[in-house]
């Protein structure tokens, strides 16, 4: 188990390095990290785009990256022609108070396109970088629930174990 996560960090790793400083011309975003700015599209447009994955995805009832998590009923929507939004994912609470927030997105307007910002705040580092990688694959307009990396038995599916790292 140690060999597969090691693997898959490592393919992250590698996949967030190649973003970084690309540049590719027209509406290509510009990724440096966990940061991606989008040229041509509102934060209104990337947060309905990228939200519908985030639930096709990590929040998919038939397959979970995420089993005991949600997105947060506080999360909010920019305006389609502009404004900011924000995703933030949650473990589950009960009725009466929420859980903590584990990953947000943020979605700001940053000149002729927008930023997108995205945090791991309480997940496991490994899962945390994979997702982060999947909102930058996302931002380019790709709707892959595997994402930039090459699928690998999809170790990261299931429920999370492992130590939670506080940023």
């Amino acid at each position: 188990m140690v060999r597969v996560l090691l693997k898959v960090a490592v393919l992250a790793g590698a996949g967030l390095l190649s973003a970084c400083g690309s540049t590719g011309g027209g509406n290509a975003p510009v990724s440096q990290g966990p940061t991606t700015i989008v040229k041509g599209s509102s934060p209104g447009q990337l947060y309905g785009n990228i939200s519908r994955q985030v639930r096709a995805c990590w929040l998919n009832p038939a397959d979970p990256v995420l089993k005991k998590h949600v997105i947060s009923p506080g999360a909010q929507a920019g305006s389609p022609g502009g404004g900011t939004g924000k995703i933030e994912i949650r473990e589950r609470g009960n009725d009466l108070k929420p859980g903590p927030k584990v990953f947000s997105i943020d979605f700001q307007p940053s000149g002729d396109g927008t930023r997108i910002v995205a945090r791991n705040l309480l997940l496991p580092y490994v899962l945390g970088q994979k997702m982060i990688a999947d909102v930058g694959f996302w931002a380019q307009g790709r709707a892959n629930c595997d994402g930039p990396l090459p699928p690998a038995g999809n170790e990261l599916r299931g429920s999370i174990s492992g130590p939670i790292v506080r940023q």
